[in-house]
């Protein structure tokens, strides 16, 4: 009896650690994501100027 209570409560701890670290993993991986969040977002197309508008239109006509 005391042997399987041991292994019971030798089960709960472990299961208990698992989590605890998998835990850990996570906020560690969403912190990493937050501070390189900038590094992966694309870049913006830049707008083109109205002065270049123009030009191509007065070419055109």
């Amino acid at each position: 009896m005391l042997k399987r209570l041991a292994l019971i409560a030798g089960a709960v701890a472990s299961v208990a650690f698992i989590r605890k670290k998998a835990r850990q993993q996570q906020a560690e991986q969403d912190l990493w994501n937050q501070a390189t969040d900038d590094v992966k977002a694309p870049a913006p197309a830049p707008a083109p100027s109205p002065a270049a508008d123009q030009d191509l239109t007065a070419a055109t006509s």
